[in-house]
């Protein structure tokens, strides 16, 4: 069994994964683009908030009653060592604005 120092250790040491997500309506295919600064985090809350119905989105909260949405993951980006998390998460809004004009 892993002691509590090394797991919080571990996950100090662990590589820090971001990414620019899209929540999709499966009936109407519309998009809600986010950032994800912990991809792993959002996906296990948007599993769990599926199977509750609590914890989605602020804007995809509604539209969830009567559709069923979807996680993609558009593109990942990996966290710097040297990167504080706020130049992290500017990074990921950059991403997120190019994906806009993409779609």
């Amino acid at each position: 069994m892993i002691d509590k120092k090394e797991a919080k250790s571990a996950y100090k040491l662990s590589k820090k994964v971001g990414a620019v997500v899209a929540y999709k309506n499966l009936e109407t295919n519309e998009r809600y683009i986010d950032i994800a600064p912990d991809l792993a985090g959002v996906k296990n809350r948007f599993e769990f908030a599926k199977k509750t119905g609590i914890g989605l989105p602020y804007a995809i909260e509604k539209a969830a009653k009567t559709a069923d949405f979807e996680l993609e993951v558009l593109e990942e980006l990996e966290k710097d060592e040297l990167q504080t998390t706020k130049e992290f998460k500017d990074d990921l809004r950059t991403l997120k604005e190019i994906w806009l004009e993409k779609l």
